[in-house]
């Protein structure tokens, strides 16, 4: 009996382990599907583009052909109909593939387009073939079409395999209108298996290709992501590092050159953060930097950067800014900071800091080191002063305590 439940046991864990599989993959694979409907766009607007001159060259010469019997006289009408009707449907495919296709986002309609597509072509190949049986037997249009619509149009397995469960049962159905011979009806019947097993195959193939390559680049694209917040981000704070800093200041002296705005930097400092790691710890130091840094986003405008400096030192860069706007700022900044109850493990403890002040217009945007240096000169200033103050470069300037 034990051996009875732990079989039961057993079956039922790999019955859920292969249920997750399968809702895993379902997922997986709706999640590159709207990047596919995109291919498709694409991929339906340069088949019309074949597929346009190759009707119409089918319908003329199809115009040319003698009708001496009744039964050639359909078979001609029959065909004609169909590749006109084929014609009308892929000129509207690509009208509607040419606009959509400048459409940077997915809409509703390229996943519809798709599949009007294929159901389409595998209903020209069902009625082509149809009507080829008054006057022959091979199925060579439906074996076309079925391998088209799996070699070119990028679609999830599940719903190929649904597809192409319909077209043969169209097919099946379709074909024996005009095929009297039983025997060659069941042959044609067994071909029509083949012929969707191989569009299926070939469906299935391109998908897991695609897919594959689609991942990959997903993967690739989301570690440069991180490499690149490595390299331009605090890991810490989040804010931007000095790298960053720089590559945005050497951009804005070219937007202050085209413009002649002025633009600020302000760089502060926690006073006697030295004594708050010695005190509380490391970790708890970490904490107010942290909280320090989104408070400094917080009070700022959208157009302002804020970075981390180093240590305990921020730097917000101001564009469109006076110095006498920025000594507001910073001004501003100062009160709010003494406002603030930072968070220092189990307690809660205030800080101050210090701001030093300047214009980049004073500086040679050639060298880069001196957009710091007078504002850190402005800083050193306050440090010097008492600390908890507001200084700006060349031109001393207490704010009040």
């Amino acid at each position: 009996m034990a051996r009875i439940f732990e079989n039961a046991r057993i079956q039922s864990r790999a019955f859920r382990e292969l249920k997750e599989k399968i809702v895993q993959t379902f997922r997986d694979n709706s999640g590159v599907s709207d990047e596919c409907a995109r291919i498709n766009t694409q991929r339906v607007y340069y088949l019309a583009l074949i597929s346009i001159p190759v009707r119409i060259i089918s319908i003329l010469l199809f115009f040319t052909k003698s009708n001496e019997t009744p039964v050639l006289r359909t078979w001609s009408r029959g065909i004609i109909a169909s590749h006109v009707i084929l014609l009308i449907f892929i000129v509207g495919f690509f009208i509607s593939a040419r606009k959509l296709k400048r459409k940077p986002q997915l809409s509703t309609a390229m996943r519809v387009l798709q599949y009007m597509v294929v159901a389409v072509i595998m209903s020209s190949g069902i009625a082509i073939v149809t009507f080829d049986q008054l006057v022959t037997t091979n199925i060579t249009p439906f074996v076309i079409t079925s391998v088209v619509c799996g070699a070119v149009f990028l679609i999830r397995p599940l719903v190929s395999c649904l597809i192409f469960l319909a077209s043969y049962g169209a097919y099946y159905f379709y074909v024996a209108l005009t095929i009297t011979d039983q025997n060659i009806l069941l042959s044609n019947r067994v071909n029509g298996i083949t012929a969707v097993a191989i569009g299926f195959l070939l469906s299935f193939i391109l998908w897991r290709y695609n897919y594959t390559n689609i991942v990959q680049k997903r993967r690739i694209e989301s570690q440069q992501k991180q490499l690149e917040h490595l390299a331009y981000y605090d890991p810490l704070t989040g804010l931007p590092n000095r790298r960053l800093l720089n590559q945005l200041i050497k951009r804005e002296f070219a937007s202050m050159e085209r413009h002649g705005h002025e633009t600020v930097l302000i760089i502060l400092d926690i006073d006697d953060f030295k004594k708050i790691n010695d005190t509380h710890g490391h970790l708890a130091g970490d904490r107010i930097l942290r909280q320090l840094a989104y408070l400094l986003k917080d009070n700022v405008r959208e157009l302002d950067t804020v970075a981390r400096f180093g240590g305990e030192e921020f730097v917000i860069l101001m564009p469109q800014t006076t110095v006498e706007e920025g000594y507001a700022t910073a001004e501003r900044l100062r009160k709010r900071i003494m406002e603030e109850r930072f968070a220092a493990e189990s307690e809660t403890m205030q800080i101050t800091s210090s701001f030093g002040v300047s214009s980049l217009r004073e500086v040679d945007s050639k060298i880069l080191e001196d957009s710091f240096l007078l504002a850190d000169k402005a800083l050193y200033l306050a440090k010097q002063s008492g600390k908890n103050r507001v200084e700006k470069a060349n031109e001393k300037a207490s704010a009040p305590l």
